[in-house]
């Protein structure tokens, strides 16, 4: 593994759970740090398809199921825990590709990867130092108002037998993911900022850029 932290020591991180603006604060590290950005997100596809039932038994159960299979029974019939559980063990597997992806890539300039994926556990044993790891993490309320501006969301949840119900059941998914993964980023003393609008994205981008010192 010491070998392993020695390989990404360029690589800083920036998790967190769904519409805390990691993306946008990513964009803006992108332009004025110049990393190169890895967009965890981007790359679920393609992982998906690489998934494999030996070494991704979650990712390889779902990869083939429609956005109406896979969100109905999802949302309308699991456990909020056990989606939340879900979620985690399907990240847990894509991150040990999006390692892989790292390890190919140049290690000339900094690299930047953001995305839900970045789990405290799995990034706690690659950081030589920890202000390379940050999470976001948006209040309840502020998620719900944000979430439900995005059309994308809505195309997905048309294809559901119960649109309402399925995006009350996914936000409450969402706010224990970020419960949990709160609780494992407390538990490694690593930085948290908490999304709820009385910051803008410039303003928590800067304070990103001083945690992992480029200021």
């Amino acid at each position: 593994m010491a070998d392993l932290t020695q390989q990404l020591s360029h690589v800083y991180w920036i998790g967190g759970s769904p519409c805390a603006g990691k993306t946008s604060v990513a964009r803006l590290l992108e332009e004025e740090c110049s990393f190169t950005y890895y967009k965890a997100d981007d790359k679920y596809d393609e992982h998906a398809l690489q998934s494999n039932t030996e070494l991704h038994p979650n990712m390889s159960r779902i990869k083939h199921l429609t956005w109406g299979q896979y969100w109905s029974k999802q949302f309308c019939t699991m456990p909020i825990s056990r989606q939340v559980q879900e979620s985690i063990d399907i990240f847990e597997e894509q991150f040990s590709m999006v390692v892989e992806d790292l390890l190919k890539l140049p290690d000339s300039s900094p690299i930047l990867v953001e995305g839900s994926v970045v789990l405290p556990h799995k990034v706690a044993p690659l950081l030589a130092d920890s202000s390379q790891a940050v999470w976001l993490f948006p209040t309840p309320e502020f998620q719900f108002h944000y979430y439900s501006k995005r059309e994308w969301i809505h195309h997905i949840l048309r294809q559901t037998e119960n649109p309402e119900q399925a995006f009350t059941g996914w936000m409450n998914k969402e706010i224990g993911f970020a419960q949990q993964i709160r609780q494992h980023t407390d538990s490694y003393g690593f930085t948290s900022i908490n999304v709820d609008g009385s910051q803008s994205i410039r303003q928590n981008a800067d304070s990103i850029k001083a945690l992992f010192n480029l200021i």
